[in-house]
């Protein structure tokens, strides 16, 4: 751990007054008294928005798809809405324009740790990208921090050690579903002169990061957009600064019901607490309610303060929505009711003739969101992101006391490795309410071996191609996106396992049974920093486990793991496995097949071809099961070259695998190989039932097509690669083209 220190200054107090009409009758009548008296609270930055007009209803759209020419930071000083309100960047978003569509967009503000500067996002004009800047909180001496011609930077943020974290979509990356660029987390330190150098990643999800802030346990708070698979979750994650153990904070289960949650603009409560914004992905503005999470309690357990008439999976019916909030202290008041809500709220989305219209205002509430009160709304923008100007140790959560290191990341990176250590005490330790399978520790196996899980498989994303017609679902039977297989690891009898991976990319782990399919699926990406040794307690288990963790001391003494984890494991970080321990079928994508190439020869259907066509093929197939491809399956391309082969059709739409009852069942389903009857036939048994109710036998033992061991299948003998190619492309979700070409 790093202590950090602060620069030091002196901020004038002044004496606030706060006085408007309650907005909403059905937050009751407001008292009389003045709210924020004495609060300490010199000024406020905030954002004016020309927005009113459009109608941006996308809750994870980035400044990258956001340019509002002649959008401003502004100050009010005092807070009250008798202050005085500044423009801070019109110098600099106007200058050298003549047309107000080239007017420059200013962004993202955010205030020094001693009060005295603002850090800021800013596109000059229409044709520059988003740079990063610093300012004086009088608008004066412009420092420009960044001056990439690649990518954007946006959401800047101080960190207590000097450094400055903000998101970037220098990456180049696509998010997996809407195909824009992905912001994601850096960390740069700063020259004599301010300017950012060292510039590294220390984010690596597929999809956009953004938002973050610096808790007081010095942990980095993030919004994080998750698309790996079916799930499309806007959540909570934790990072260190150094990139080190990004975790799920909450937002990773919803409560049956709640619609699909997004959690926007975390800041954090004096008690420590994080306030948000809650909302739905559909909703204007990135508007919605505002809810309260104890981060010391269970992942689903969200406080909403904001009025019952503010439901957040309805929004159009809403009569306001709220955005952006910032806890500040009201030193004048009474105790249960000091810390307030600085906040954005539009009273009623209006349809007008572009759509949904809003008008965000700044008002100020109680912590349990009574007593609103208006502080500045001018009806022509919207009034977002407001900051209090004050040194952080003024603020609720004052400051950050450790700056989150790990020495370990700092000696890989000197030393330039190039991987990390996954390390879980146990798989079977999970949350029983993950809505998951959960594997069996006493399952007895073919072999006699106990325990169901017995290899975990490491896969790595693959950067979406950026052209939208090339989606891997729109031509896959589920939406899990591209991505290859690194590799695979033992876990050990006691459940756990240890496997060094490379570093900085993302990864997703399946646990795996004694055929080499899949169990359960991490649905997250997630990733190591060079060097990094990561106890991995698993986004579904209880979030208390995720304890700050001395590797050192773990590395060398399985009692201390043993305390931390509640549990007896003797393998702590020793001997980690490399992820090459057990060769993948092909260490690449694997396509079911691609017109495209003249070299099939790593795909699913080169398997068929060489194994099953001279039974299964278009004269007489066995079973009606047809497998060869016919003349028009090698040369047609559909629109946009997608189009799949009536092959792949017959084994994932058709339903043609008929079960003893005489249900009709998708010989691969979106539920993975063991439960896919395509591998029970190629293994004569049900795989994921013992007693094999759904079971067809055929006439001939499929068995024989593989090389087997004291009568049992090896999934990774070399002789049976074409059977794991088929258990991977299954459980990497039977995309038909998973190759970045494609």
């Amino acid at each position: 751990m790093i202590r950090p220190t602060y620069l030091s200054s002196f901020i004038p107090k002044v004496i606030l007054f706060i006085s408007a009409s309650l907005i909403f009758n059905s937050c009751g009548n407001p008292p009389a008294d003045v709210i924020m008296e004495k609060s300490g609270q010199a000024a406020l930055v905030f954002v004016k928005e020309s927005s009113r007009l459009n109608n941006r209803s996308n809750a994870m759209r980035s400044n990258v798809d956001e340019y509002y020419p002649g959008t401003d930071i502004f100050i009010l000083d005092p807070i009250s809405p008798q202050g005085d309100v500044r423009n801070l960047t019109k110098q600099y978003t106007r200058q050298g324009q003549t047309r107000t569509d080239r007017y420059g967009h200013a962004a993202d503000p955010e205030i020094s740790y001693d009060g005295r500067k603002i850090l800021f996002s800013m596109r000059r004009n229409r044709d520059s990208n988003w740079h990063l800047y610093e300012m004086n909180i009088d608008g004066s001496d412009l420092l420009q921090l960044t001056d990439q011609t690649v990518g954007h930077d946006m959401d800047p943020i101080y960190l207590p050690n000097g450094q400055i974290l903000f998101a970037s979509t220098r990456p180049q990356i696509v998010d997996e579903y809407e195909r824009r660029e992905s912001p994601l987390l850096h960390v740069a330190d700063r020259t004599a002169d301010g300017r950012l150098t060292n510039i590294r990643q220390i984010s690596f999800n597929q999809s956009h990061d953004t938002n973050p802030m610096v808790h007081s346990s010095g942990k980095v708070y993030y919004s994080r957009w998750e698309h790996l698979g079916d799930p499309n979750k806007f959540s909570i994650f934790t990072i260190n600064p150094d990139g080190t153990r990004p975790f799920v904070l909450y937002g990773n289960h919803f409560p049956s019901g709640s619609g699909s949650r997004v959690y926007l603009d975390p800041r954090e409560l004096a008690d420590g607490g994080i306030i948000c914004t809650l909302l739905e992905r559909n909703s204007p503005f990135e508007g919605g309610a505002i809810a309260i999470k104890d981060i010391s309690k269970g992942d689903d357990e969200v406080l909403i303060i904001t009025p019952k008439d503010v439901p957040f999976n309805d929004t159009e019916n809403a009569n306001a929505i709220y955005r952006s909030p910032h806890p500040i202290i009201d030193h004048s008041a009474s105790s249960s009711r000091k810390e307030k809500i600085i906040v954005s709220i539009s009273p009623i989305p209006v349809e007008g003739d572009q759509g949904r219209q809003v008008d965000f205002g700044i008002y100020v509430m109680d912590k349990d969101g009574n007593n609103v009160r208006l502080v500045y709304n001018d009806p022509d923008f919207n009034e977002i992101d407001a900051v209090p100007v004050l040194p952080r140790k003024d603020l609720p959560a004052g400051l950050p006391q450790v700056v989150p290191t790990d020495e370990n990341v700092a000696a890989g990176m000197a030393a330039d490795l190039k991987t990390g250590i996954f390390f879980d005490g146990n798989v079977y330790h999970r949350d029983p309410d993950d809505r998951m399978m959960q594997p069996d520790e006493n399952h007895v196996n073919s072999d006699g071996s106990i325990g169901q899980a017995k290899f975990v498989r490491v896969l790595a994303a693959v950067s979406m191609p950026r052209d939208r017609d090339k989606r891997g679902g729109d031509i896959g039977n589920t939406n899990l996106e591209k991505q290859r297989v690194v590799g695979y690891g033992d876990i050990r009898d006691d459940g756990s396992f240890s496997i060094e991976v490379p570093a900085n990319i993302s990864l997703h782990l399946q646990t795996l049974d004694e055929n080499a399919m899949m169990l359960v699926s991490q649905r997250s990406w997630t990733h190591v920093m060079p060097g990094e040794k990561r106890l991995c307690t698993g986004c579904h288990d209880s979030h208390n486990r995720d304890k700050v963790i001395n590797d050192l001391a773990i590395q060398s003494s399985d009692e201390i793991m043993n305390r931390v984890t509640g549990g007896f494991y003797k393998s702590g970080f020793h001997n980690p496995d490399n992820v090459m321990t057990h060769q993948a079928a092909h260490n690449d994508t694997i396509d079911f097949y691609d017109r495209t190439s003249s070299n099939n020869s790593n795909s699913v259907q080169a398997v068929f071809d060489s194994k099953c066509i001279s039974c299964h093929s278009n004269a007489s197939p066995a079973g009606g099961l047809r497998l060869e491809m016919t003349s028009d399956d090698r040369t047609a391309q559909g629109d946009n070259g997608n189009e799949t082969t009536s092959v792949y059709e017959i084994l994932t739409e058709d339903g043609q695998y008929q079960t003893p009852s005489g249900d009709n069942l998708d010989y691969v389903t979106d539920d993975g190989a063991r439960r896919s009857p395509l591998l029970w036939v190629l293994y004569n048994r049900q795989l994921n039932d013992d007693d094999n109710e759904d079971f067809s036998p055929s006439s001939y033992n499929h068995t024989e097509l593989w090389t087997k061991s004291n009568g049992l299948i090896d999934p990774f003998n070399p002789a049976n690669k074409g059977l794991l190619k088929i258990i991977e492309w299954v459980d990497m979700g039977t995309q038909y083209s998973n190759s970045v070409a494609q």
